[in-house]
C-alpha cells in the first residue's frame, strides 16, 4: 500500500466486515444500540468487553464540538506491537501528538465523517503514527452517542500487522480510497 492510500469503508447494516473478529465486535455494538441509531455511551464499559478484544481496543473521546479527539484508552497489544503509548494522544486542527498533523489529517477527516454521519467505519492503512516501518492497521471504528444523541466516543478494534496491504485479506472489498470531509456541522 502506498503512503496516503488509506482505505475507508463506511459500514452499513449487513455489510461484510474484514474478519470474524471484526464481525463479533460489531455484533456487540449492534446489540448495545438495539433500535437506536447508535448505542449510548453508558453502554461503553470496557469491563464488559470480552477479554480477547481488550488488548486491541482504543476508546477515543469526542470533544469541543467534534473538533478535538483524545485517545482515552489504548490496549496493551497496540503498545507492544507499535512500540508506542497512545493513551492521552490528542488530534485536532492545530496539533496531533506525537506525529505531524499532515499525517493525522486522514484520521481527523474520518472521525469527523463518523460524527456527521453517525455511522461506523473500517479503515486500512499504513500505521504512520507508529515508529515501525511496514506496520499496517485495519481498524473498526464504532461511534457511541451521549444524552443529546451526538457522537461522544469511539470504540475501535485494531488489527495491527507487518504487511504492505492491510486490506489484502478483507472480505468486504467495498472501500473507497481517500475521504474528503467538507464539514461536520
Amino acid at each position: 500500500m502506498m503512503e496516503g492510500a488509506d482505505q475507508f469503508c463506511p459500514i452499513e447494516p449487513g455489510s461484510p466486515l474484514a474478519s470474524p473478529e471484526f464481525e463479533a465486535f460489531y455484533r456487540l455494538w449492534d446489540t448495545a444500540r438495539g433500535d437506536a441509531p447508535l448505542p449510548h455511551m453508558r453502554a461503553l464499559q470496557p469491563a464488559s468487553i470480552p477479554p480477547r478484544f481488550l488488548p486491541h481496543i482504543t476508546v477515543i473521546g469526542v470533544e469541543n464540538d467534534a473538533t478535538r479527539f483524545v485517545i482515552r484508552l489504548a490496549g496493551s497489544a497496540i503498545r507492544e506491537i507499535a512500540q508506542i503509548e497512545m493513551t492521552g494522544w490528542e488530534i485536532d486542527e492545530e496539533h496531533s501528538d506525537p506525529i505531524e498533523l499532515n499525517i493525522s489529517q486522514a484520521s481527523l477527516d474520518r472521525m469527523k465523517w463518523a460524527v456527521a454521519n453517525r455511522k461506523p467505519y473500517c479503515l486500512g492503512a499504513q500505521a504512520r503514527w507508529s515508529e515501525r516501518d511496514m506496520l499496517s492497521q485495519r481498524t473498526l471504528v464504532l461511534p457511541y452517542a451521549g444524552d443529546d444523541g451526538r457522537v461522544q466516543r469511539f470504540l475501535t478494534l485494531n488489527d495491527l500487522a507487518i504487511a504492505e496491504d492491510p486490506c489484502a485479506t478483507c472480505a468486504a472489498r467495498n472501500c473507497a480510497p481517500k475521504l474528503r470531509v467538507a464539514s461536520v456541522h
